[in-house]
């Protein structure tokens, strides 16, 4: 029998632009064994009703302005699910994200504990991925890969992937709960893969799943309140606030 998958990401209504697209996609994934949950992160449970109006598996956490607490809560609460209810694998594939259809397919098919799919990022397109980061004034600097690094080889070792399409095995979720900080900017796939490394578990890339990413770039934008004083106390202190669940 295939490995039990949960396909899981959290959401919110200022993703509704691609909102119809991706929801008819994962109804569309030819994979014969996974689930689906979305957690809801909006302010209101409008949104969440939407959802569930359409069939579709969704939780409504306790809204929270912070948004690095918020989206850590939601995945926090997946990955209580995954161990609560055996899954084998958590298939993170973020709002959007319009994937291939057989991606379940393919990222198993590496044997990996943690691999990923390949996307852009940004108005001036860069990889969603890092070799390795420095630190440069409590910030860490990505190393990009070279596009002619990427042609070497179809799966790419790395040091950061992303949350946006990527297949997780639940051993990983054992070890590794996630976090984030104070004290830096990064949220918490950041600290994931730090996690990773710290555990010894290897990181890999599919350079050639190419993954469509209709992102609005309003990503940037969003800062969280009282995050410079924050930085200035260079205190790394963990943001920790437990979820909590809201009828729909």
């Amino acid at each position: 029998m295939n490995p039990k998958i949960l396909l899981a990401a959290p959401i919110y209504d200022g993703k509704e632009y691609i909102t119809e697209r991706y929801l008819e996609r994962i109804k569309e994934l030819t994979y014969d064994n996974y689930d689906i949950l979305l957690v809801d992160t909006s302010k209101t449970t409008d949104f969440a009703k939407k959802i569930k109006d359409q069939g579709f598996n969704v939780v409504k956490l306790e809204y929270e302005e912070n948004t690095k607490i918020a989206l850590v809560n939601a995945r926090n609460y997946i990955r209580d699910y995954i161990l609560k209810n055996n899954y084998d694998y958590f298939f993170s594939l973020e709002q959007d994200l319009i994937p291939q259809k057989d991606i379940i397919e393919q990222l198993l098919s590496h044997g990996k504990e943690v691999v990923g799919g390949l996307y852009y990022i940004t108005e001036d397109p860069r990889p969603c991925l890092s070799m390795e980061w420095t630190m440069v004034d409590m910030k860490f600097i990505p190393k990009q890969p070279l596009m002619t690094e990427m042609g070497k080889e179809r799966l790419m070792k790395v040091f950061l992937g992303s949350f946006g399409c990527c297949l997780i095995h639940r051993s990983v979720l054992e070890k590794i709960r996630f976090k984030v900080y104070f004290t830096f900017p990064h949220h918490d796939d950041t600290w994931f893969y730090f996690d990773c490394e710290k555990e010894g578990v290897g990181v890999y890339v599919d350079t050639d799943l190419l993954i469509p990413h209709f992102q609005d770039y309003k990503w940037g934008e969003i800062f969280d309140k009282n995050e410079e004083d924050e930085v200035k106390r260079m205190i790394p202190k963990e943001l920790s606030k437990k979820y909590k669940e809201v009828q729909i």
